[in-house]
């Protein structure tokens, strides 16, 4: 069951929500994406998650992306449910949803809302880094693959679909 869009709040994400942040990622991570990628990836992948002073792929802190990405977190129930974030330049960096709520609206919420932002922004086109679990809802929302990209990260081997969608 899908939830309206009137009971998903979406506000802007705060340091404070880290801790929250960082579980809902690690759960979602290590349930949702095990049918794609193997024990060796995953672990890759939530590595920077585990230690708050690691950095991401592109050298900064989790901390520091929710400060200077417009960084936002779905809220149902008092409980995030969800986030993303997209840069100035359109890079959308993250989204994902908590593993209890795939397939409720959630995450066409948050994509919404940063599509909104970056029209507001007089941004052109987003981008991003789907993961192969994502791509159909990317592809789904109008998005377009335009290569992949084999990756290593952590010493594992990742292949990434590079995605665009013009607004």
């Amino acid at each position: 069951m899908n939830y309206n869009m009137a009971e998903i709040k979406l506000r802007r994400a705060i340091p404070e929500d880290l801790a929250e942040l960082r579980q809902l990622y690690i759960d979602t991570v290590t349930t949702v994406n095990t049918k794609h990628y193997s024990e060796e990836q995953i672990q890759a992948w939530i590595k920077p998650w585990h230690d708050e002073k690691a950095p991401t792929r592109d050298g900064r802190t989790f901390a520091q992306k929710i400060t200077e990405q417009y960084f936002i977190a779905a809220v149902i129930n008092n409980s995030i449910t969800g986030f993303a974030s997209v840069e100035d330049n359109g890079y959308l960096d993250f989204m994902y949803v908590h593993k209890d709520h795939q397939r409720k609206g959630i995450a066409k919420a948050l994509l919404a809302e940063l599509e909104r932002y970056a029209k507001e922004k007089n941004i052109k086109e987003i981008n991003a880094v789907v993961s192969h679990t994502a791509r159909g809802f990317f592809e789904k929302h109008g998005w377009e693959k335009i290569r992949e990209e084999v990756v290593e990260v952590r010493g594992a081997v990742f292949v990434d679909n590079i995605m665009i969608k013009k607004l």
